[in-house]
């Protein structure tokens, strides 16, 4: 089911790839069960329920996309897919004119390319794709399978633009660096008649990571730089009033902050 909200003079919709579960104990890492809130999402198993998402800004004719989802290899026998839901909202691939990649985890970037013929082709033929230095130098360097196949293609096409830090893309998007998660991780300001949005990418996971900044994935590249990133961006969002997107919470995808004693409170969005 995908989510849309109107921004400004944009469309913004959450466009569904697929389900998934995490163990909250590393969704909200260091932080112990008694710990939780009510409303923490973790069911009796200690799971976490999240979607696959990516997030699609529209402004008239033009298209960008951020994120690519599992695309093909992983768990391909899911019933949901990217492509697909794009068709039933009457968008084709061809229309897609950017796709921004907060980072190269499968769930965000196997998408990116489509194996036909024992050849990697983009998924977006046509697309801009914009991804961090930071995030590719490691990959690159050590020749990954990802990428290889996520990757490489789009550079050999000419079709991958490597950016180093904050960088404006045009009137209404910018990419931030939010590092942590990932070496390169990046976030995503929407901007459009005086109102801000940031697609978050996995600066959290849950809408309860940016209430908790210091409660985060236990995975990052580096805690530090991931907590430190999301209080820059938990107070970038109460002194300007932005939304913030979670893309992977079911519950509270779109939210604004506001400062509490013990970090923020997150107020659903109207969608």
């Amino acid at each position: 089911m995908n989510d849309i909200l109107a921004f400004g003079d944009l469309r913004i919709t959450l466009v569904l790839d697929g389900y998934s579960a995490l163990d909250s104990r590393r969704v909200y890492y260091p932080a112990e069960g008694p710990d939780w809130p009510e409303g923490a999402g973790v069911d009796a198993s200690g799971s976490v329920a999240i979607r696959v998402m990516a997030a699609l800004i529209q402004e008239g004719d033009h298209y960008t996309l951020v994120d690519t989802g599992y695309g093909e290899t992983i768990k391909p026998e899911r019933p949901e897919r990217l492509l697909d839901s794009l068709a039933a909202m009457d968008v084709q691939p061809k229309q897609i004119d950017r796709v921004i990649l907060t980072h190269a985890h499968g769930d965000h970037c196997m998408g990116n390319t489509l194996e036909r013929g024992g050849r990697w082709l983009a998924s977006y033929p046509l697309a801009e794709y914009v991804v961090q230095e930071d995030e590719i130098a490691a990959m690159r360097d050590s020749q990954s399978e990802v990428w290889m196949s996520q990757f490489q293609p789009l550079l050999d096409r000419g079709q991958l633009r490597i950016i180093s830090g904050e960088t404006e893309l045009s009137d209404t998007l910018a990419c931030w660096p939010t590092p942590g998660h990932t070496s390169g991780h990046q976030s995503v300001l929407i901007r459009s008649q005086g109102k801000q949005a940031m697609v978050l990418g996995d600066l959290a996971v849950t809408a309860l990571n940016m209430e908790r900044p210091e409660w985060g994935p236990e995975w990052a590249w580096s805690r530090a730089h991931d907590v430190a990133s999301r209080r820059r961006i938990a107070e970038w969002a109460v002194d300007h009033d932005g939304l913030l997107i979670v893309a992977h919470d079911p519950i509270r995808p779109w939210i604004r902050l506001e400062r509490t004693g013990s970090g923020f409170a997150a107020t659903p969005a109207q969608v």
